[in-house]
């Protein structure tokens, strides 16, 4: 006897499956979407195997065929605000054609004005491509992922792009130490974060310091964009030196929920602050309390006086 049909809905219009189950009657309903978009294009098909790990597997392998056959090996031209971009073709369905989040108009604001970037949070390399666009010609952006799935994507969107910076993919997690960490890792999706313990779906990755990079590669950056999901105080700790000795600008966004789950504090924060010697600033450019930082969403931090409100700079 057959086992009963299991409805499988999923949409080539995204990049990173991940899925939910939901039930419609006696039956079982699966819905595999991809991160990027609200909007599902869906379509129905009936499908005898009770293994979802290997209907997972196996979509997953083919709408990356897809993308590849349909769109070429040289990447896929998007817009996003209104500019034209080139990224991989595994993702480009799955971008939105308008990002507004503060802290991207901050970067493209002082993107044009630095020689070398770092990306720390890099995950498909989109953010990149950007920046990489508003830069100069000769400049080079250093785009820190640790998840296999998300730098795999990483890469090919820095091998495809055609603004005016080099991307350089590395395939690390940013911390303050050296020791394994875990990060969630189901192998499908490109939204991952650190992981209090090790199990089935996390993968161990070894950390590096950025005060470790930049004195290895003899590199100091002049523009640091930090968006690790509740990983940035220990981004900032392992950064101590390079920012002590360098006058660098410092992009960070907050994720008060994960930081404060760490017990991460502001007293942390303000002490690190102080022992660097920077200031804290808002998007909008105003100075704020370094005791403060974790009531925000979005800081900048810098040892010079920033001017005007950045997050009003044109993409």
């Amino acid at each position: 006897m057959l086992v009963r049909y299991k409805y499988i809905y999923f949409s080539t219009a995204y990049a990173c499956p991940t899925r939910e189950q939901q039930t419609l009657g006696n039956k079982t309903a699966y819905i595999l979407y991809f991160w990027g978009q609200e909007e599902r294009r869906d379509i129905k098909a009936i499908h005898l195997l009770p293994d979802m790990a290997f209907m997972k597997g196996s979509l997953r392998k083919i709408f990356r065929f897809l993308y590849y056959f349909v769109y070429g090996s040289s990447g896929k031209k998007i817009v996003i605000n209104g500019e034209e971009y080139t990224v991989s073709a595994h993702i480009a369905r799955g971008v939105s054609s308008r990002i507004d989040e503060a802290p991207l108009k901050v970067l493209s604001g002082l993107a044009g004005q630095v020689n070398v970037l770092f990306d720390i949070g890099g995950n498909i390399g989109v953010i990149a491509a950007m920046l990489a666009k508003k830069m100069k010609a000769g400049s080079v952006i250093y785009s820190f992922e640790p998840v296999p799935l998300s730098f795999e994507y990483l890469q090919d969107t820095a091998r495809v792009q055609t603004g005016n910076a080099r991307i350089v993919p590395v395939n690390n997690a940013v911390s303050n130490a050296t020791e394994k960490i875990y990060f969630t890792n189901d192998g499908v999706s490109c939204l991952n974060q650190i992981s209090a313990e090790n199990t089935t779906e996390t993968i161990a990755i070894t950390p590096i310091r950025i005060d470790d990079f930049c004195r290895a590669n003899n590199i100091v950056p002049e523009l640091i964009k930090i968006d690790i999901e509740g990983a940035e105080y220990l981004a900032l700790d392992g950064m101590r030196q390079t920012l002590k000795n360098n006058d660098c600008i410092v992009v960070v966004e907050i994720h008060t929920q994960q930081l404060t789950s760490s017990n991460i504090d502001n007293g942390m924060f303000a002490s690190l602050i102080n022992d660097i010697g920077y200031k804290a600033y808002s998007v909008n450019g105003n100075e704020i309390d370094s005791n403060r930082i974790m009531d925000h969403e979005c800081v900048i931090l810098s040892r010079k006086a920033l001017q005007g409100n950045l997050s009003g700079a044109n993409y």
